[in-house]
């Protein structure tokens, strides 16, 4: 896909558990026409990105045989009195088989937010009418012997605290669609409770807006790819069958070693939320959002507790910035490991080598390796030769003999440090990153400042090697 919005990939991928949809499932049919009913949210979610247009694209690739017609017919500013009044012309017009209802969020916000023209005060849906709206809406397009689904208002704010206003109306609201959905027989997906459960766990600081959405109520890509995820579910479409359409072309690089690329320094307020376009590989082998710490989905760390600020998250960002592409992560590292624990044959080597081949598919490439480790070796005076063979056994496992390769320089060890330096005479396409003014927050860990910094080192290491 061209758009960035398309490498998102979103929460329900992440636990599968935030698929929260009642009922039984929309089975489609061959020549089904499906159309999306709703306020701006959904008039733009019909753009490229948006969440009906990935619907439509990822039932285009996994259904391609049954001709799918996805219709988007969404008006900024509606309420449901508007949709009854456009109901005949946007949607009965087009004799669809399944009509997805999103409406409610200017219902309820009309009450407080003023005509962004005139400044005059509006008025939104009582609860009352919202409630007849909708029951309304879905009679008339059931007599049209189409199937509907509802789905419930998201946010007026991502704030979920008794701070933000909107937030009880939203309940309320939520609760009218739930127990119209019960009792007309319509289909339901709990937005409304899917973006809480996502917002409870990602947004730890409570902003208003940036996690879901661009400015507190229309998606921005990770809640237009929530949205598509939860409705595609809805339809039969299988998360693995929705990253695969979804992801795109993705540069994969593994980051392997000991502690300091598992991560041992604190992670900054600034560094808690996901990194856009940038993702980990996940215990079942699928790509999530970058969320630190960065080795949380090693096969072989220790203690979560103890992963923390890994270099792999600032050398993700400036790879992805500088070579405008989205990036996927393999983090496979595990503290206190010494090199022989990653000879060809043991357990590290072959995980390391598992989770590359099972990430990579088509335009998903395996671009470099970053490795930090020594500090368990640090009297070895033999490091340099070990790691050659490691390098040249990673090659030929994976098949790719100029694959780049990125050593780090670890923390006032000269014998360890001054082999690394030679690492480039011994074997083309390696490179390594002075420790040089870092700075430790015990004998062998570099603090945060100092992590962000080696992390910016591996990528100008790692880019000029690719420009060779």
């Amino acid at each position: 896909m061209k758009s960035k919005n398309i490498f998102i990939v979103f929460f329900l991928i992440i636990h599968s558990l935030f698929v929260l949809v009642h009922g039984s499932s929309v089975e489609l049919h061959q020549g089904d026409k499906v159309v999306f009913f709703g306020d701006s949210i959904t008039r733009m979610g019909a753009r490229s990105g948006g969440y009906v247009d990935i619907i439509s694209q990822t039932i285009a690739t996994e259904k391609p045989d049954m001709a799918i017609q996805i219709i988007g017919a969404g008006v900024s500013g509606n309420k449901t009195p508007d949709l009854l009044r456009r109901l005949d012309r946007d949607v009965l017009s087009h004799n669809p088989q399944v009509v997805v209802i999103y409406i409610g969020i200017n219902d309820i916000w009309h009450w407080s937010k003023p005509h962004p023209v005139t400044k005059e005060p509006r008025k939104g849906t009582t609860a009352e009418d919202y409630n007849n709206h909708l029951r309304e809406l879905v009679e008339k397009i059931k007599a049209a012997n189409a199937r509907v689904v509802l789905c419930t208002p998201t946010v007026i704010g991502e704030n979920l605290g008794n701070e933000n206003p909107n937030n009880q109306r939203l309940d309320q609201y939520s609760d009218i669609v739930r127990q119209v959905a019960k009792e007309t027989g319509s289909d339901l997906i709990d937005l409304r409770q899917i973006f809480c459960e996502y917002l409870m766990e990602n947004n730890t600081l409570n902003k208003a807006r940036g996690i879901l959405t661009g400015d507190s109520v229309h998606m921005n890509e990770a809640g237009n790819q929530l949205i598509a995820s939860s409705i595609l579910s809805e339809f039969g479409v299988m998360p693995e069958q929705l990253q695969k359409s979804q992801l795109g072309d993705l540069d994969i690089y593994l980051c392997i070693g000991q502690s300091n690329m598992a991560g041992r320094a604190a992670i900054p307020k600034d560094a808690q939320e996901a990194l856009e376009n940038v993702y980990l590989l996940d215990l079942e082998d699928k790509w999530t959002p970058a969320i630190n710490p960065m080795n949380q989905y090693s096969t072989i760390r220790k203690d979560l507790k103890m992963q923390k600020l890994s270099p792999s998250y600032s050398f993700a960002q400036k790879m992805r910035d500088s070579n405008k592409r989205a990036i996927g992560l393999i983090l496979n590292a595990k503290g206190g490991s010494k090199i022989e624990s990653w000879e060809k044959g043991g357990t590290f080597f072959d995980e390391a080598i598992r989770r590359v081949k099972a990430a990579q598919a088509p335009g998903m490439t395996l671009r470099g390796i970053i490795w930090h480790q020594g500090e368990s070796n640090y009297q070895d005076e033999e490091y340099l030769s070990k790691l050659v063979q490691l390098i040249i056994d990673f090659r030929a496992e994976l098949n790719a003999p100029e694959l780049p390769f990125i050593a780090g320089q670890i923390n006032n060890i000269p014998l360890i440090n001054d082999q690394l330096v030679l690492l480039p005479q011994q074997l083309p396409n390696t490179a390594y990153v002075s420790s040089e003014g870092l700075v430790t927050s015990d004998k062998w860990h570099f603090d945060t400042k100092s992590i962000l910094e080696l992390g910016n080192r591996y990528a100008k290491a790692m880019l000029k090697l690719q420009k060779q």
